[in-house]
């Protein structure tokens, strides 16, 4: 929106009432029309705009605590706290520049260094605190940080990792660095004062394709996408938020920010398990509530009351988009005002992105009476300028060609830090390939049907992997989490076929057996591919998960690349395999015997 028209609109604007913390719809125009708001000055914009800076705003969950034992956050202590942490970094040298690693499970720490990092002009470097900390050490290594925030139980072991690596400039605990009083003074100039294109931090994809990615994310580009939502993000005088996301991923910093630039109370949880947001959701009673897929996924198989999502409006996800069987599930629960009046059943924003785009760039608003379903992700973002679909040469594809998903977006990152030749792989034409496999049909809707690294080339053509796991969802209910892969196919080595590794409830009671069957007859009804095996984990998890509580494909294609060549133990995990293959899998087993007797003669 142009500062001339927020100005003019500004002067018709009523004057509501909103709740203390809240910014106003006057303040939140102006807001918008600030050009030089973005995600490295926000707070001082908040505060300029506040209209009670003592108002509670965050709500911090520490881990297995309950209401009493929320700690509270307003404006003034996120002010506070920011310039504390400032004059502990720039005491240590810290300038300008300067990648520092962040590597807590406390939230709220993780937020606030984040700000007092660029609030000196250095760059966070955030980590997921379930990275295994020797593969922190390497990633920080690469990006030549000079020095580390880390809870004080992993600090021993990432230090391990760094063996054979440039050591820090200086290592922190994060909780002797909170007790410590404010240490110095600040630098000449503060805050700093960002350009358009500074770095305002770093953050790694998922890991789920191998080491972590480095995307590094400007001050304006970061910002871009959330602009728009400073006026349509619910935020009236009785909604408050539940940030499901973890806090130290992009997205929690996003809608962190989001909280903090409009003023809505959240309550940020430490654990994004389905549980424990559950048990958080029937006292804190959010209109909104935020996850990735796989939050809501639990929620759903742990059989959420409707009580503890009586007041929710909205529910946000973003990442991978999410399956049909989670939506229809949640968009019951909750209400929405229609005609002035509360009605049952909420919205679920449903958003594809990845760390790189900044933000969910595609999104499939569904409701209660909503049908756009079947991998749909809807139209792109307003912020998206063009999306298209290229085949493997880099030619556009035509509406339901199946081909490369691409971008051309302000939001996208500024590449990857000290990896120039993987940015430059990731554009092509001036756009950026999202590393997803869809298509677009007639209306200019878009369609996910698998991560690029994860199509499985079996002897009839390729399978989408996410269009086999939308069966399987619909068809189980008790199925928490899965994901399909491909293993070496027996009958044709140099293809694949698939297979499926499931999570289960604990109160499960079906045989692998009987699970594949009745998963293979979904699927044929479905005209999917079926599945050649299975292999499920009940109570304890053994199927390997990223740091972020994705299933990791890769590990999983690693750990059963063979399973339909041999019947060896498979660590506790319960396998089963169809007939056919059970079949050909004896078949193989006869073969080394005969060729000995053969030899013997």
């Amino acid at each position: 929106m142009r500062l001339r028209s927020v100005k003019r609109h500004l002067a018709s604007v009523p004057r509501m009432h909103f709740g203390p913390s809240h910014r106003g719809l006057r303040a939140r125009l102006e807001l918008l029309a600030t050009r030089q708001l973005g995600a490295g000055d926000f707070l001082w914009h908040a505060l300029e705009r506040g209209q009670d800076h003592q108002a509670p705003l965050f709500h911090h969950l520490p881990p297995g605590g309950g209401p009493e034992d929320v700690v509270v956050y307003s404006l003034a202590d996120l002010r506070d706290e920011t310039e504390r942490y400032a004059r502990w970094f720039h005491s240590q040298g810290v300038t300008h520049g300067d990648r520092v690693g962040v590597f807590t499970r406390n939230g709220m720490a993780s937020f606030v260094h984040f700000l007092a990092l660029n609030s000196i002009g250095a760059i966070p470097a955030v980590i997921n605190p379930n990275m295994v900390p020797d593969t922190a050490a390497r990633y920080l290594s690469r990006l030549d940080a000079v020095g580390v925030v880390v809870d004080a139980d992993k600090l021993g072991p990432l230090l391990n990792g760094l063996q054979d690596a440039r050591p820090f400039r200086f290592t922190a605990s994060q909780e002797e660095m909170h007790a410590a009083p404010p240490a110095g003074p600040l630098p000449p100039v503060y805050p700093y004062r960002h350009g358009d294109r500074d770095p305002v931090l770093i953050s790694h994809s998922s890991g789920t394709t191998g080491m972590p990615k480095a995307a590094t994310f400007g001050h304006r580009q970061f910002f871009a996408g959330k602009r728009p939502r400073i006026m349509t993000l619910p935020s009236g005088r009785d909604d408050k938020m539940l940030l499901a996301f973890p806090a130290s991923h992009s997205s929690g910093y996003s809608y962190m920010m989001m909280a903090t630039v409009i003023g809505l109370p959240t309550l940020v949880m430490e654990s994004q398990d389905g549980a424990t947001v559950a048990a958080a959701m029937r006292w804190w009673k959010p209109s909104v509530v935020t996850g990735f897929p796989i939050t809501f996924s639990e929620l759903i198989a742990l059989g959420l009351e409707p009580s503890a999502a009586a007041n929710v409006t909205t529910w946000i996800s973003t990442a991978d988009a999410s399956h049909e069987a989670h939506v229809r599930e949640l968009v019951r629960l909750g209400r929405h005002r229609s005609n002035g009046a509360w009605r049952p059943g909420s919205h679920y924003l449903d958003g594809l992105g990845a760390s790189e785009m900044g933000m969910a760039l595609f999104l499939n608003i569904h409701g209660p009476d909503t049908e756009a379903y079947g991998r749909c992700v809807g139209y792109p973002e307003p912020i998206v300028e063009d999306a298209l679909v290229f085949d493997e040469h880099g030619r556009e594809l035509g509406p339901n060609q199946v081909g490369f998903l691409a971008v051309h977006t302000p939001t996208v990152t500024l590449g990857y830090w000290g990896d120039h030749e993987l940015t430059h792989k990731s554009i092509r034409q001036g756009y950026w390939l999202t590393g997803d496999v869809g298509y677009r049909d007639e209306k200019g809707r878009f369609y996910h049907y698998d991560r690029t690294t994860d199509v499985i080339t079996t002897r009839r053509g390729p399978v989408y992997s996410l269009t086999l796991e939308e069966e399987i969802f619909k068809a189980c209910r008790v199925v928490v989490d899965c994901a399909v892969v491909g293993v070496v196919d027996p009958v044709e080595p140099t293809s694949l076929a698939p297979i499926a590794a499931l999570r289960l409830i604990d109160q499960a009671n079906l045989s692998a057996e009987e699970l594949l069957n009745q998963i293979n007859v979904a699927l044929r009804r479905a005209g999917r591919h079926e599945l050649a095996a299975l292999v499920i984990s009940k109570g304890e998890n053994k199927i390997p998960l990223g740091v972020t509580g994705k299933v990791l494909k890769r590990e999983v294609r690693a750990r059963f690349a063979h399973l339909l060549l041999s019947d060896d133990d498979d660590g506790g995990l319960e396998v089963a395999r169809t007939p056919t293959e059970q079949s050909v899998l004896r078949r193989l087993a006869a073969q080394p015997a005969v060729e000995s007797d053969a030899a013997h003669a």
